[in-house]
């Protein structure tokens, strides 16, 4: 909790991680709905809702916001280094989510070669974002193997 009152940057990266977790709840929910009408690849895109660019956009500001927070410490607080693995996690998770969801649109290229396409590329369009804040959150914070010693540390 030190880590929250020293800084509102960790409560931003922490709030956007919270949004995220509710926001994929939700679509985990839609996507076992049974409504009729919804095949399995509308049920796949619902399930992985988050893996799109508004939220790689959002966890790209996280790990900034983060960064920021933390760039003048000396040490940094656990709280602080158990948001970066959340964030690599969550930016890791939202990379391979928009990747699926891109090439489930291209599965509608026989419908609608327009709205397939469209959809391919706003989907995939969260990749190199998401990917980019993986990166950010990895190089931040980088996970020491057995016997090193963190830079975090």
């Amino acid at each position: 909790m030190q880590a929250l009152a020293k800084t509102p940057w960790v409560l931003g990266a922490a709030a956007i991680l919270i949004g995220l977790v509710l926001y994929w709840a939700g679509s985990i929910i839609s996507a076992f709905q049974h409504n009729a009408g919804y095949d399995a690849r509308q049920r796949i895109v619902h399930l992985l809702g988050p893996g799109n660019a508004a939220w790689a956009v959002a966890v790209l500001l996280a790990v900034a916001l983060l960064v920021l927070g933390s760039s003048g410490e000396t040490k940094r607080a656990p709280l602080a280094n158990f948001l970066y693995q959340l964030l690599l996690l969550a930016a890791a998770l939202i990379t391979v989510a928009s990747a699926v969801n891109a090439f489930i649109e291209l599965t509608y290229i026989g419908s609608s070669f327009d709205v397939a396409l469209y959809g391919f590329l706003e989907y995939l369009a969260g990749v190199p974002i998401a990917g980019a804040a993986a990166l950010w959150a990895w190089r931040a914070n980088p996970i020491a193997l057995p016997g090193q010693k963190s830079k975090a540390a």
